[in-house]
Formats: C-alpha cells, structure tokens, sequence
C-alpha cells in the first residue's frame, strides 16, 4: 500500500504550509526589507545568505545557489525524496493523501493510524522499562552492558514483561484497534480467536525512521528464548532493508563529520553514541543492502563499516564493497580484533582508540586486495591464481565503471596485480578493459553545475533569457510561443527540462508566482537552477523589455541559420540540376538577406 498524490495535493500543501515558518525550525531568521535572511543550512555560512520570500513562498541562497519552495527545502535538510518531504508536509498541515491498495492486500490502514499505534507502543514499552518493578530485571541488564540512564531515554528504550498478554491487555483499555496492532507486529492472532503478545521478556529497541517517527521494534531477549533477537515484521511503515537505527540522532553528525560510521548492533550503536560518537548508525541484524547505502549517500559520501572479526562479519564486508561501488559512494572498513564487537571494544579500550581505528580505516580497494593477496598465497595452481585475480579484476572493473578508481589508481592496481600473478601489466590492463565493455559505457554522475548554464553558446543564451522572463512573468507566454511552438526546440540538456515545465504550466493558462512552477518539481538541483534564473532576470528587471529583445533576436538567428543554409545550397545546387536552379537559390539568397536587414524586396 502506497501513499500517492497530484498536483492539487500539492497546491493544497504549499497553501496550507508557511515556508517561513519552517525554515524558522532550523535557521535564526531576520527581517530584511519585505524578506527574511539567516545563516544558510546548507552550506558553512559565515554571514547570512539566506533569503527568504514570504510573499513569493520560495527560498534562496544566494552562496551556494540553493533555492525552491517548501517543499524543496525539507528535501534538503532533511535528505528526503521527493514523496517523503510531502508526506511529511501533508501530515503537519493535516492534509489526507489517499492511499493506494495494493492487488496483495485485502484491507487498507491509514499510516498515520500505524504511525499513532506504533508510538502508543512504544510509550507502554517505555512505561514498562522506567516501572520500580516491573522494568528492573531490564535496568539490570542495560547497566550492565554499560548503558547509562540518560542514552536509554534518549533512545527510547523499553520493556516487554514475560506475561502472554501485558500488551493484549493494556491495548484493550485503550481505543487501539487490534487488527492494526496486528498488522504491525505488535500482537499474533490466535487460531482459535484473541491475540497475544509477539514481544515476551525483551528488551525493545523502537526504530525511528529519519525524521524520529516509530517504524519498529527490535527485542533483545533477556530469558532463554533461542531466537536472541526479534524485529517487528514489514509493514506498511518499515522495510528492514531500508531502516537504519540510530539515524534520527545521527544524521546531523553525519552531514558535519562527513563520514557514517556503521555498526552491527543496537548495543554497538547506543554505546559509541554515549561516548561521543554521534555519527555512528547500525543495520537491524542484516547485510548492508543497496538501500541502505541510497539512504546514508543522502548525508555523506564516506562510509566507514566496522564489522567483528567473526567469519560472518568478514562476509558481510566482502558484500558490502559491490553495494558501496554501485551507489558511488567511498567505503572504508574496520575489522575489530578477534572475539571483541563494537560495545566491548568501546567499553574496554575507550572513545580514542576506537576513533583510531576509524581514522586508520582500510580503503575497500586495498581490502579487496588483501582478500585476493589471501586467496593467491592460498592457491597452488595456475588456474587457482588465475581465478582468483580474474574475480579480484572484475571487482575493479565494477568499481571503475561506477566512476570511483581514477586513472592513477587503476594503474597503480593493475601494476600490482601483474607483479603478484606474473603476467606482463599490459595483459592485465586488456583484461579488464574487456571486462568494462561487457559491463557497459562508464557511468558517472551528470551532475548539472551552476557554471555549466553560464557557459552557453548564442542561440541557448537567448533561450534562457526568455526562459528567466518566463518564471517571474508567465503570463508572456502567448508572446513566446509565437516564435517558438515547442519546447523541443530548446535543445540544451539543462534548458529541456525547465522549458518543458514551462510550457506545461502556461499551456494550462498558468500565470501564477514561482513557487507555482516549482510545485510537483522532484528535482533540487532543476529548483536550484530555476530560482537562480528567476532572480537573475528580476534583478535585471524590465521583463517587457528583455523577453522583446530575447525575441527578436532569436528570430535574427533563426534568419541568419536559413541564410547560412542558403548559401551552402549555392555552391553545390548547380552541380546537381544547372545553372537556372542555381539562379533562382542565389535569388532568395539574396532575398532573405535583405529582409535580414529589415529592407523590401521587389
């Protein structure tokens, strides 16, 4: 089940949500005239370069070129997609997006119904933990493994007594409904009717998604139950590949640190934050997956995985290169020494020695390296060595295509590889580039820079002048589509899109302010870019006057091409069909060059 919207969602959401008001949350705003200005969130801001329009509704730094309505700027701070911003506007504006069913799911639940559910539970599981007696065989536990009362608050821990119904039982004094604590997890149906309680004599760990709302539970069991620890099932509200625990404290840490460090476990995650590590997260109890590394790609392009040194943790680092290389993201890794987890590592040697550790981290090419060096001395066998190096290359090649081994490292690689398995560098290097074409073109990202629209030839710099006048003034679009019919004709990669969206907006009679164009926009980097040529053409100012010029002198191109192509028909339509057609194509040569310069033509 699928929350979904439009575009009169969206309207709704802009009209009901103050930018101001939430940009407020994050920056110290000051009057400016009829604006606001602050320290820019998104960049290290010395002196305020933040503006904020509260007539226009959009926002705009003018250091960093960040700009966009409400809704791009929650994308920001936040590191949110597209949708979650605007799930998360509607939620605080109180604004109903209808869900879509599923064709596996017989009945919808309304998420916030979950989302409330799931914090209930979570208050109860808490109540339970801070109980004199009730939560004291907990406590005992958790100040055991060093946890002090201010992390277990901070986190939220809490208490699942080993009663068959505690839970049944406190939701039946409340108006929770049990089919939803059901579907969540929280309760197992009987066969025979009534409910029980899934989390029995457990520690709970609530999972918080980004934004500190309950996804979850994670139970670590404190009996003799065999399973060690129990998750909540998927659900409509969590997906165990994509939660990360200990985000929602973490993920300003990251973004200032520049780095994730990524742990195992709950226990490893709260102790290192309890010890100053405030940038440390843990997967829930499985491998790194592809969405994991899409969700902390978000706040940093470093990541630091620290695995025990057990067999299993070896595996779960081995399958974590692939996954970083394929999200273009930098990974390092830390293997602890033998028999210690993070928790204990912490715990026994200290903050300082445990930072070193990260700070001397293995690059994930130089362990791919060591796995390989391992493996060759292990090999006896020609074949074996050659195995072993082909697999080690086709890592590389991976990552190479993924654009994140420079020309420098991938022949310092190759060179290493040649000397270890006694082959020359140049068979190597035709090895792996074979490798590359049977994976495909090198892709990398195509970022587009604000630089790369300054840096236009002609025709291009006078589409975006029209297309600056377009986003202050719409209502000039009549004027425009006069000379230009389609947006198609704005063929630069970085104009398209925007004319694209300009053309479909006036089309529909549109003439409101920016943030109306903005709306429904996924992309920040097309907001930045529009917001930045929307204050361009305002502080030129004249739009009447510049979108008349930008006109006319598109049209003088348009002539002057036609000319151009005339000319070249001169030299070469003789040849083909005589000199009377060659005469008649210099006749209208000459023609359209005198209407060019504005004379008539007999």
């Amino acid at each position: 089940m699928t929350t979904y919207f439009d575009e009169t969602h969206i309207q709704q959401i802009l009209q009901a949500i103050d930018l101001a008001e939430v940009v407020a949350r994050y920056v110290a705003l000051k009057p400016k005239g009829k604006e606001l200005v602050g320290l820019c969130p998104f960049h290290n801001d010395k002196r305020p370069s933040l503006n904020v329009s509260p007539g226009k509704q959009i926002f705009k730094c003018f250091s960093c070129g960040a700009g966009g309505d409400v809704i791009k700027f929650l994308m920001l701070r936040e590191k949110l997609s597209f949708p979650e911003a605007v799930k998360v506007l509607a939620d605080k504006a109180g604004i109903n997006l209808p869900s879509r069913k599923s064709k596996h799911t017989a009945t919808s639940v309304d998420r916030n119904k979950l989302e409330a559910s799931n914090k209930w539970a979570a208050q109860y599981f808490q109540s339970n933990y801070k109980d004199k007696s009730i939560g004291q065989q907990a406590r005992d536990y958790v100040q055991q493994r060093g946890i002090s009362p201010e992390t277990a608050q901070r986190f939220g821990l809490g208490w699942a007594p080993a009663s068959w119904d505690n839970l049944v039982k406190a939701a039946r004094g409340t108006s929770q409904n049990m089919a939803v604590l059901v579907q969540l997890g929280l309760l197992v149906e009987k066969e025979d009717g009534g409910f029980y309680d899934r989390f029995r004599e457990r520690l709970i760990f609530p999972v918080y998604d980004a934004l500190g709302r309950v996804i979850a539970f994670g139970g670590r069991t404190l009996g003799d139950d065999s399973a060690k620890y129990l998750n909540s099932p998927e659900s409509e509200l969590f997906n165990k590949s994509r939660a990360i625990y200990g985000l929602h404290v973490a993920k300003d840490a990251i973004v200032r640190e520049k780095r994730a460090i990524v742990v195992e476990g709950y226990t490893d995650c709260l102790m290192a934050q309890q010890d100053g590590l405030e940038n440390v997260v843990a997967t829930l109890g499985t491998a790194l997956t592809n969405e994991h590394a899409r969700m902390l790609s978000r706040y940093t392009d470093q990541i630091v995985l620290v695995y025990d040194s057990d067999e299993a943790g070896q595996k779960a680092a081995d399958r974590a290169i692939d996954i970083f290389f394929a999200n273009q993201v930098e990974v390092r890794l830390v293997t602890l020494p033998e028999g210690e987890d993070p928790c204990d590592f912490i715990r026994s040697r200290g903050r300082q020695e445990f930072t070193r550790l990260v700070e001397n981290a293995t690059d994930a090419l130089e362990y791919l390296w060591q796995i390989t060096t391992k493996r060759l001395a292990e090999e006896d066998t020609i074949l074996g060595r050659k195995r072993a190096a082909e697999e080690f290359l086709t890592r590389i090649g991976r990552a190479f295509v993924y654009g994140n081994i420079d020309e420098i490292s991938r022949g310092f690689l190759i060179n290493k590889v040649a000397k270890l398995v006694g082959i020359a560098s140049e068979e190597v290097h035709k090895r792996l580039n074979l490798l590359q074409r049977r994976m495909g073109p090198r892709q990398g990202r195509q970022a587009q820079r604000k630089d790369e629209i300054q840096l236009l030839p002609g025709r291009a710099r006078t589409q975006k002048e029209i297309l600056e006048v377009l986003l202050n003034r719409p209502d000039l679009f009549p004027q425009v589509q006069a000379v230009i019919e389609d947006a198609n004709e704005f063929t630069d990669p970085i104009l398209n899109p925007i004319a694209q969206r300009l053309w479909s907006y006036c089309s529909r009679g549109g003439i409101g302010p920016l943030s109306e164009i903005l709306a429904g926009c996924e992309s920040t980097e097309m907001c930045n870019i529009m917001t930045d040529m929307a204050d361009r053409a305002q502080t030129r100012g004249n739009f009447e006057q510049t979108m008349e010029g930008a006109l006319e002198k598109l049209r003088h191109l348009e002539r002057q091409q036609s000319i151009k192509e005339l000319r070249e028909q001169v030299s070469t339509v003789g040849e083909k069909y005589g000199s009377q057609a060659q005469a008649a194509v210099l006749l209208e040569y000459q023609a359209r060059k005198l209407r060019a310069k504005g004379q008539k033509t007999g």
